[in-house]
């Protein structure tokens, strides 16, 4: 019987770019090696390797005092980090919720406001409304980033533990506020008393230098009589001022053109034209103007 041979299927296109005998590798940037940047180890893995290093024996006690107290360092470092993230992550999460009830509230106050202005008062109830949406439009703006946030607009369906979380929230914007204007008050107290201070710090160093005039002026009252009669009868002279005329400088009220390359060269060929024109400058006819022929050099 005859074998059959095998008929050979027409071969894929190679890539071009692609380098002899295999696949074109993807470039990578290099994260190792010695030209590149040395990593920080956070502040996890540092307090991880610091505990780590404590747990052996036979570290000095020098060293072992450094690495408590750079540990202890390391943990605040840790609990600040964790409310940062724990604060951005809130603040990105019910930021739309404040945004709208902001919005609400602002309105309903302009309304109330608006109403008291137009009809000069109004009444026990709108009173009652117009106090509850401040304290509440207080509750959203100064609310704290820490904290999840309790809405005050949304209450259907409020459990227990809504309605004590939202009033122990409200208590808390109230102590950071007066927290925060016991603060100023205490501030502006200082920069007070620092300016009081500055103005009799002023006042001694005037003191001062008066009296070093004073002291001055009684030596040398006793060293010599003719020099301090010279010296008061010459400041008692007044001093006339000397007048200085000032030069008025000229203001030339004509436009100032600035010129660009194409009105450059315009004005350069009108000058060539004017040189070729004088007398003796003129160039040689051409042989179409019945000139002779001439020699090439």
């Amino acid at each position: 019987l005859a074998r059959s041979v095998p008929v050979p299927s027409p071969m894929r296109p190679q890539n071009e770019r692609a380098p002899e005998g295999g696949v074109k590798r993807k470039w990578v940037k290099r994260t190792g090696g010695k030209h590149a940047a040395a990593k920080r180890p956070s502040v996890k893995n540092q307090i991880r390797s610091i505990e780590r290093l404590l747990k052996r024996e036979g570290i000095p006690p020098k060293l072992r005092e450094e690495k408590a107290r750079e540990l202890e360092k390391l943990r605040d470092a840790g609990k600040e980090n964790a409310r940062i993230e724990r604060e951005k992550k809130l603040s990105t999460k019910y930021h739309k919720v404040k945004f709208f009830e902001r919005v609400k509230l602002t309105r309903r106050k302009e309304q109330l406001e608006k109403k008291r202005d137009d009809d000069g008062a109004l009444g026990a109830d709108e009173l009652d409304e117009l106090a509850q949406v401040k304290e509440d439009l207080e509750y959203v703006m100064n609310f704290p980033r820490g904290e999840k946030y309790v809405s005050v607009l949304v209450k259907e369906g409020d459990t227990e533990h809504a309605t004590k979380e939202r009033a122990r929230l409200r208590k808390l914007v109230k102590a950071n506020l007066a927290a925060s204007a016991a603060l100023g008050d205490e501030n502006e107290g200082g920069a007070d008393m620092a300016a009081q201070g500055d103005a009799a710090i002023d006042a001694e160093q005037d003191d001062f230098f008066l009296n070093e005039s004073d002291d001055g002026n009684d030596s040398d009252s006793s060293s010599s009589s003719s020099s301090s009669s010279s010296s008061s009868s010459s400041s008692k002279k007044a001093r006339t001022p000397v007048h200085i005329p000032k030069k008025e400088l000229p203001v030339t009220k004509d436009p100032i053109y600035i010129k660009n390359h194409a009105q450059k060269l315009v004005e350069r060929s009108e000058r060539a034209k004017a040189e070729a024109s004088k007398d003796g400058n003129k160039p040689q006819r051409t042989r179409a103007e019945g000139g002779r022929k001439r020699r090439k050099k």
